[in-house]
């Protein structure tokens, strides 16, 4: 297993009698944090060194997951520095923008995942957290608190702070009755800074996971940012929220595609004053949210000339076809679409395969195609960062 400089100095002064060293790492951990983030031998890399400590002689297996060390079970497992109150694990890893982890603390669960994504934590060592709060249609859903490892160099979008002087929107919610589901969910709806319900049309923007990008990526500022800068032209959000079904309902069905094609259309057009003009609507989100945007836009160019896709799952196809997307495009000639997608360089290889494959298919059939490979993985952490980018690519002045 690697290890960090840090801790191979540690281990040697311990050996060689040093107690003291010890005490005066953790009160360092104390003051700096932790993970640990120190030089690799290439420019392009760093190590990171997840730390836990406890007082109990036989520790249970502790887990750090997620980020860099990913979901695999040996490769996120802790080991004991000597006979010490230390656990650690070096990994060397692409500097990347930032990453969610979690730690599974006393981790004797085996291959029961269940029971162990119940037992996930922050890292106690971390001070950078983000709260994915509890969603309102999703009753198992609580408030949890994520880890967040932030690499070397970051920076948080400017357009994400709230600024005193910028104009703030007004965010209204609604449910939403879908008959084509069966179920209902909550939607949030940002009108921007001085919003009329009659001169011209208002663009018009629909996100798919609305509450997270509402709670966690904070659309309404980051709109309220940008329109103040003059950087994009008042906007009309409609932020759908996805319920307990999300994974059956948005892994490229026929009946999701319909609903959000019929009836969150109607829905924002019977109650806003938005304009009709494909080239002046927006639809998309992540991961699951990217992939229904495009096979909406794909399916109904009529309603919606422009698509915004992070880390869209292109994987799931349409209708369980993996290759619907590809066979689909193959047959067209055009495409007329304005699409901006990103993806992480640190996802998954099928993610990245199928984003690259897609977006080289779009251009061929002349889609107008904003593409952009982020230093980052699949969760929000990348996506509240790159989400202004995204549209300042759609729409920007």
């Amino acid at each position: 297993m690697m290890t960090s400089p840090t801790i191979a100095h540690l281990e040697r002064e311990l050996r060689a009698g040093n107690d003291d060293a010890l005490h005066a790492f953790w009160d360092y951990v104390e003051k700096e944090g932790a993970p640990l983030i120190e030089e690799a031998d290439n420019e392009e890399d760093v190590l990171v060194t997840f730390l836990w400590r406890s007082d109990r002689a036989e520790e249970d297996s502790i887990l750090m997951l997620g980020g860099p060390a990913g979901w695999n079970l040996e490769q996120s497992k802790l080991v004991r520095l000597l006979d010490t109150d230390l656990y650690y694990r070096t990994l060397q890893t692409p500097n990347r923008l930032a990453a969610e982890y979690y730690v599974s603390p006393h981790d004797t669960f085996g291959d029961d995942w269940e029971t162990r994504l119940q037992n996930l934590q922050e890292d106690p060592l971390n001070r950078t957290f983000l709260i994915h709060p509890a969603n309102p249609d999703k009753p198992a859903t609580k408030d949890t608190a994520v880890a967040v490892l932030q690499y070397p160099g970051f920076a948080p979008n400017l357009y994400r702070a709230v600024r005193s002087a910028a104009p703030q929107g007004e965010v209204k919610q609604h449910r939403l009755k879908s008959s084509i589901l069966e179920n209902e969910r909550s939607v949030w709806v940002y009108t921007p800074p001085g919003y009329r319900a009659d001169g011209d049309p208002y663009d018009v923007l629909v996100l798919f996971d609305g509450f997270e990008y509402d709670k966690i990526v904070s659309v309404p500022t980051i709109l309220d940012n940008l329109i103040a800068d003059g950087k994009i032209s008042p906007i009309v959000a409609v932020l759908v929220n996805a319920n307990e079904h999300r994974n059956e309902e948005m892994r490229g069905t026929a009946r999701f595609a319909q609903f959000a094609a019929e009836e969150v259309t109607a829905f924002v057009r019977e109650n806003y004053h938005v304009s009709t003009d494909p080239s002046r609507a927006i639809i998309g989100g992540c991961s699951n949210g990217g992939l229904m945007g495009l096979i909406v836009a794909l399916k109904h160019p009529t309603l919606y000339g422009n698509v915004l896709s992070q880390s869209g799952a292109f994987a799931w196809g349409y209708e369980g076809e993996s290759d619907w997307f590809l066979e689909r495009l193959k047959r067209w000639e055009q495409v007329e679409l304005n699409i901006y997608m990103d993806v992480g360089s640190c996802e998954k290889q099928d993610i990245i395969g199928a984003n690259h494959s897609i977006r080289d298919l779009l251009i061929e059939r002349g889609a107008s195609v904003h593409f952009h490979q982020f230093k980052g993985g699949h969760d929000w952490v990348c996506w509240r960062e790159t989400f202004a980018d995204g549209l300042l690519a759609l729409i920007g002045k």
